[in-house]
């Protein structure tokens, strides 16, 4: 297939056939990813007749045959529940930027060695920089800027994705923790059940002694604090409290990201912070008050044990970083 014939499509899904992976399409054309998450917009996007007559499924392999497309301005990463949401949204709302919103082909590329373990960091490398590449394809011709929300989990994989992408700057967004765990109390995200990542993305083995849906999210907010925190060592990330949104966002962010916003601009995606990022009907009210309230005893003790030393030590160290 030339390469021209995959212009207006994005990857949707990495998959493996007959032992080998493959690349799922979706007809995009000019639409853009405005949607809080990816598979949202996919979603919508499925129902174009030309995804019902003429999908395309395609080797791995034909990701490096596609034209440039816009590098990576910035990355996204976080604790889970603490903003990243918003910030994405606020990008979202300027047709120069691409926003792309834990978008699962990602997630399948750096996830691939569980399906078989020959392969290679190498190959992992260069299929995260193919499908990264061909979701910062041009579909307006309005494109400046690409901006990549990872999923909180992705933390784990911040060596690798820094060996692919060394000179991009990223962010990560954290919370007080009782409020994050309350959130997932409330509604569980897939990370914090049991079972349902490979637990070895955590440092977890398979078999462990049995743990309550708490103490498995207090686990897991600990490995992806305990990995930003490294991360951090290294250079080129910036710390970022879910109490400095969305102001945040300019000047010290898009400063961070090199990104150029002129004022008008900024005003828009301030006013797209004023509503809800995960349902944008709504207008947006904190519930910070609400969940401390709503924190249990376990959710407390979990949350001090665990999740207290690692909440200062990310304070202490954006605060020194300023």
């Amino acid at each position: 297939m030339e390469s021209t014939l995959l212009e207006g499509w994005v990857p949707i899904r990495v998959y493996w056939n007959r032992s080998h992976p493959f690349v799922d399409w979706c007809y995009l054309g000019s639409k853009r990813f405005t949607e809080p998450f990816f598979e949202q917009t996919i979603g919508k996007a499925l129902h174009h007749p030309a995804n019902a007559l003429f999908r395309h499924q395609t080797p791995i392999e034909r990701l490096e045959q596609l034209k440039p497309g816009i590098s990576p301005t910035g990355f996204i990463f976080h604790m889970s529940r603490c903003g990243s949401t918003l910030i994405a949204q606020m990008l979202a709302a300027l047709e120069k930027n691409i926003v792309i919103s834990e978008a699962v082909p990602m997630d399948a590329a750096m996830r691939m060695q569980f399906g078989n373990p020959a392969i290679t960091d190498s190959q992992r490398i260069d299929w995260l920089r193919g499908i990264v590449n061909a979701l910062g394809q041009r579909r307006t011709g309005n494109e400046q800027y690409h901006f990549i929300k990872f999923d909180s989990w992705h933390t784990l994989f911040l060596p690798l994705i820094r060996k692919a992408f060394p000179d991009v700057p990223w962010i990560f967004l954290y919370r007080d923790p009782v409020e994050v765990m309350v959130s997932h109390h409330n509604q569980t995200g897939t990370q914090m059940i049991p079972g349902v990542l490979q637990p070895e993305i955590f440092g977890l083995t398979r078999g462990e002694p049995t743990m309550s849906l708490e103490e498995y999210c207090a686990c897991v907010l600990q490995k992806i604090c305990e990995a930003a925190l490294v991360a951090q060592s290294g250079g080129g990330g910036m710390l970022v409290n879910y109490l400095q949104l969305p102001h945040a966002v300019w000047p010290a962010l898009t400063k961070f990201w090199r990104a150029d916003f002129s004022g008008s601009e900024m005003e828009t995606m301030l006013m797209a912070s004023r509503f809800s990022a995960k349902n944008p009907s709504f207008s947006f009210e904190s519930d910070t008050e609400r969940k401390r309230r709503e924190a249990t005893e376990v959710i407390r003790h979990l949350s001090e044990q665990k999740l207290g030393g690692l909440f200062q030590k990310l304070e202490n160290e954006r605060l020194r970083s300023e």
